[in-house]
């Protein structure tokens, strides 16, 4: 069983987002969360009663303004539960809730707020590097079911965290897996790519996960950034640098894309 945290707003990409967690299939809870940010939130209003009046007036309009979105996915995914809805900052409040519920992924449809892939993932960066906890991020931009997926590892202990989120997502999924090893800073580049390649597939294999497997220098920069582009989901940990793990490859041709935030 896994527990999904999934941010749902009025957006086509929310919808996205719910839609891809019910993908996953009836052993998957799937926990809805919408964060209202209404203009005026950090004003004072002066008294306390004509804050908490303006709060309920706005929390009764945020309920009612993502009850139809949930109603009609769950008449597809009996799985969904009620929706948590709060006010605030949508990353701060979605990662505070993922951590204080336990959860074991958070799925977000992009754009968010205008934030697009990237600059989303930096932003849920900050909140663990500050929180000092990691995050499992499943950014998602396209509707479409998950059978091709492409794995990037470094052999840093957050891309092994990737790839064990991988893990437990093939247990309710069909999909081919290929995994690049890319090299890790300070290293040879051929020998940390192989290094690197041969723990993931290890890692992967001990599990019961077939995956095909590449260096990143045995590919021409055009047939990974192709694989990529291919790809139904890419696994990747990020860093200050993973941006150049996608060799390039725009941030909206990308399907949907897996993250694993490390805590450092």
């Amino acid at each position: 069983m896994l527990n999904l945290l999934v941010a749902v707003d009025r957006s086509l990409e929310a919808s996205f987002a719910l839609r891809t967690a019910c993908f996953l299939g009836h052993q998957i809870t799937v926990r809805p969360i919408y964060v209202f940010d209404p203009p005026g939130r950090d004003i004072s209003l002066g008294a306390g009663w004509a804050w908490k009046s303006w709060e309920r007036d706005i929390r009764r309009q945020a309920q009612r303004d993502i009850a139809a979105l949930v109603q009609a996915e769950r008449n597809l995914c009996a799985n969904i539960e009620d929706p948590v809805i709060v006010m605030g900052d949508p990353v701060q409040e979605m990662a505070a809730h993922f951590w204080k519920g336990g959860f074991d992924l958070l799925v977000v449809g992009v754009p968010l707020k205008e934030l697009d892939l990237l600059a989303l993932s930096r932003r849920f960066r900050q909140m663990a590097r500050k929180a000092r906890q990691g995050l499992p991020l499943l950014l998602v931009k396209h509707l479409k079911s998950i059978s091709t997926v492409v794995a990037l590892t470094d052999g840093r202990a957050a891309a092994e965290n990737a790839l064990g989120v991988l893990i437990r997502l093939s247990a309710f999924l069909t999909v081919d897996v290929t995994l690049v090893g890319l090299p890790r800073h300070g290293g040879s580049m051929t020998d940390t790519e192989a290094l690197n390649l041969n723990r993931g597939l290890a890692i992967l294999s001990e599990k019961g996960v077939e995956a095909a497997g590449f260096t990143a220098s045995s590919l021409a920069p055009e047939a990974l950034a192709a694989k990529l582009k291919a790809a139904d989901l890419v696994v990747s940990a990020y860093d200050k640098d993973h941006h150049n793990h996608f060799h390039d490859v725009p941030g909206h041709d990308l399907q949907a894309v897996l993250i694993y935030i490390g805590s450092d």
